[in-house]
């Protein structure tokens, strides 16, 4: 009898453990190849297609560029596919400043490989896969 219990209590606690929601993490993104620390980086985290890279339902994050580079933190972030777009606003306008033809005048990068130069870039291009584990991205920003 007290057998059965305890087989009961172990299946209790294994339904338990399934049902559970995924654990949150961390998403570290170091950007390099700013030219200068005038400005800001400003990061965004992005897990809706349709918002990618400007959208405004991704998560935000603006540091100070320190030695050419920077890094933003992304706590809390649930298993996924998510991607990332940076910009070093130099003139910390909140905007990505561009010339007349629509050519951009600040860097800018993606989390996945390099930004297309003559278009926005699209997020399966930039999608990557955030697992139960604390990731690190690296990201150099285009000239």
């Amino acid at each position: 009898m007290q057998h059965r219990g305890r087989i009961g209590v172990v299946a209790l606690i294994a339904v338990g453990a399934l049902s559970m929601p995924a654990v949150a993490e961390t998403i570290q993104v170091v950007v390099s190849g700013m030219p200068d620390d005038r400005g800001v980086l400003a990061c965004s985290l992005h897990s809706d297609p349709a918002g990618f890279p400007d959208g405004a339902s991704a998560v935000h994050a603006t540091v100070a560029p320190q030695g050419g580079q920077g890094v933003c933190t992304f706590g809390g972030v649930a298993p996924g596919r998510y991607a990332v777009a940076v910009l070093h606003d130099a003139n910390a306008n909140g905007r990505l400043d561009t010339n007349v033809l629509g050519m951009p005048q600040e860097r800018w990068g993606i989390s996945i490989g390099p930004a297309p130069r003559l278009r926005a870039p699209r997020f399966d291009e930039a999608a990557f896969d955030m697992g139960a584990d604390p990731l690190q991205l690296r990201i150099d920003l285009n000239p």
